[in-house]
């Protein structure tokens, strides 16, 4: 395993808490504009609209390295792999201008 990997793994097993009623799942993103791929750990609280987004590893855009670093992920997590790239971005959906709650004002 390399280097990169390890490091992964160790920030992936910090961040999956494994808490009732969270569902998690992982994020690749193909970042084109940085010329990096870069690994996100999603969680979602049942009943919270938010989206927590724990930042995992990024690394250059080395093909080879991706691949070994997305090997051992899938060795060592079952969650499912959504991937992404800065070619086509999500468009969020409405505009939030009003939000007490979450501190829009």
């Amino acid at each position: 395993m390399i280097k990169e990997s390890r490091i992964l793994i160790e920030n992936y097993d910090k961040k999956f808490l494994r808490k009732y009623k969270w569902r998690y799942h992982l994020l690749v993103v193909d970042n084109k504009l940085f010329h990096c791929y870069s690994f996100f750990l999603q969680a979602y609280r049942q009943g919270d609209n938010l989206n927590y987004s724990y930042d995992l590893l990024d690394i250059p855009h080395k093909e080879g390295m991706y691949r070994q670093v997305l090997a051992d992920l899938k060795k060592h997590s079952k969650l499912w792999i959504e991937y992404r790239d800065t070619d086509h971005l999500v468009r969020p959906g409405e505009v939030i201008s009003e939000d007490l709650h979450h501190g829009h004002y």
